[in-house]
């Protein structure tokens, strides 16, 4: 393993041909079977990524172990914008929808309030960052 990068932009041309041979079939073709490989092909591909992220970041935190407290501190955050998002999510609008109750609009409602706040906290983030520099 002499050079990590050209092995991993192998891997990643590999992976790139291996979903573009089935999607120019879907394209040229009504066959099923194209599509179902489509599905699958790219479900492994998802899999293999998230696998290979993870195996990635667990390796940056072994080489570097100071990097856990960073990481907890993330996990943390993300772990308490979840709690105050459900606390404040209400689900009583489930009666304006069919097949809908009130826990899975209250489920909906934590998920929006938890990307309005995580999306206002890197906006605020953002201006922070620009205002700091422009101070320097």
């Amino acid at each position: 393993m002499k050079n990590p990068r050209l092995i991993a932009l192998g891997v990643a041309g590999l992976s790139g041909l291996l979903g573009v041979v089935p999607t120019l079939g879907i394209w040229f073709s009504e066959s099923a079977g194209l599509i179902n490989s489509a599905i699958i092909i790219t479900l492994v591909l998802i899999i293999a990524a998230t696998l290979l992220a993870l195996a990635s970041s667990i390796n940056g935190l072994l080489i570097n172990p100071k990097g856990l407290r960073g990481a907890a501190f993330g996990l943390g955050g993300l772990l308490l914008i979840f709690i105050i998002s459900y606390v404040f999510a209400d689900g009583s609008d489930y009666l304006f929808y069919t097949d809908v109750d009130e826990s899975t609009t209250k489920w909906v409602a934590t998920g929006l309030n938890a990307f309005y706040v995580a999306f206002s906290l890197a906006i605020a983030a953002v201006i922070y960052s620009s205002f700091s520099r422009i101070r320097k």
